[in-house]
Formats: structure tokens, sequence, C-alpha cells
């Protein structure tokens, strides 16, 4: 059978320093164009950009999420938050995880077995789990027909299951503090110079007058 499996995703942003500032990506653990979408989503539906920063990611421990699609994209909101995180600058909370896949329009899609993935953060030590919103209502195998049960009945006490919206929901429910929102440019209208009195030189002042 298959047992989920919690890991610790690491995200470093830094200012770009390369041939005309354009930032670089280095993945390690994850597919690279599973980051390039992410970066997309990020910037088209939060309005965060990584154009300009270097972003190095990388699975703690050696693990590779290549091989399997299904865990991959699971990790998609983690990676998400752990590059916000560097690029803002403010802090993830503490023991708590993240599951869920991202999708185009930045919205979180369910995953497969979220029980067991709950269960398993909760054996590793995490007292919360944000999860897609839609994995309320998951579809369940009942008695000969597929019917709709609340997973959180399935869950046992001592974790905190936090459901999101869509992306900017999760990364807002996932850090310690707010990210700051950016005030509108305002275009200053050019001033036209106007000297000083002190500056004026009056041709009929007797002191610059030759004799």
């Amino acid at each position: 059978g298959m047992r989920p499996m919690t890991v610790e995703v690491q995200a470093l942003v830094t200012q770009a320093g390369g041939p005309a500032f354009v930032g670089r990506r280095t993945v390690d653990g994850i597919a690279p164009n599973r980051i390039l979408l992410i970066l997309a989503v990020l910037q088209k539906r939060c309005g965060i950009s990584f154009s300009r920063q270097d972003v190095y990611v990388n699975v703690v421990g050696g693990i590779s999420l290549k091989s399997s699609k299904q865990d991959s994209t699971s990790s998609d909101l983690a990676v998400a938050v752990a590059l916000v995180s560097s690029l803002v600058d403010i802090a993830v909370k503490n023991d708590i995880a993240f599951v869920g896949e991202i999708g185009l329009l930045g919205e979180l899609r369910p995953v497969a077995s979220i029980e067991k993935r709950i269960n398993e953060a909760r054996r590793m030590g995490f007292s919360a789990v944000i999860v897609p919103k839609q994995n309320h209502s998951q579809r369940v195998k009942g008695k000969g027909s597929w019917q709709n049960a609340n997973f959180k009945k399935n869950i046992p006490r001592g974790i905190d299951v936090i459901e999101a919206k869509n992306l900017m929901d999760a990364i807002e429910k996932g850090l310690v503090a707010r990210i700051p929102k950016k005030e509108p440019h305002k275009k200053q209208k050019s001033k036209k110079y106007k000297p000083k009195d002190d500056f004026i030189i009056d041709d009929d002042e007797e002191d610059f007058l030759w004799e």
C-alpha cells in the first residue's frame, strides 16, 4: 500500500545579480516546471512577482518528489508559502503543515487521501494543517454507492484543520503577519522653478553699478 510522508520544503529568495538582473531558478527535489507554474500563479493571481529575484527551492533530506505526480502537486501549497515567506521576510507559523495543489486560477484543488495526510502530520507533531476548502466535502466510497461525507469526522483530536479558499487565503493564514500592501504610485506634478528673492540680481542696485 501507499503511506503519506511529510517533507520539509525550504526556499530562499534573493535579489538577482545576473545579467540584466534576470532571476535564476535552482530546484532540488521538485520538478522545475512545477516551480515555474507556482511562480507564475503567484505573480498573476496574487500580485507577488519574483521576476527580479533568484529563487532556490530544496526538499530537505535529499527526498525527490519528481517520481510521483500526486506527491509533487500536493506539495504546491507548501512551496508557495515558503517562497512568499522568504520574499517578504515574514516567518511561517510554528507547527503548521500545508497540503494542497495549486491551479492556474489561484484556486486550491483537493488532494487524495487527505485524512491519511492529516493523520501523518499529527503523528509528526504538527498542531495544525492548512488544506483546500474543497476537501471539506470530499467524496468517499460508501456501501455500494458514492456519498458526500465530512472528512473532519475521520480526523483525530489534537490537530487543527484550517480550510483555505484559495492560494492567497492560505498564504495569509500560514504566515505570522499580514503581507504589507504596496501603496499605489502617485504621479508627482512637476514644479516650475521660481527663483527666490535672495538670488534675484537687480541692476538698479548701487552695489552692482560701475561708476
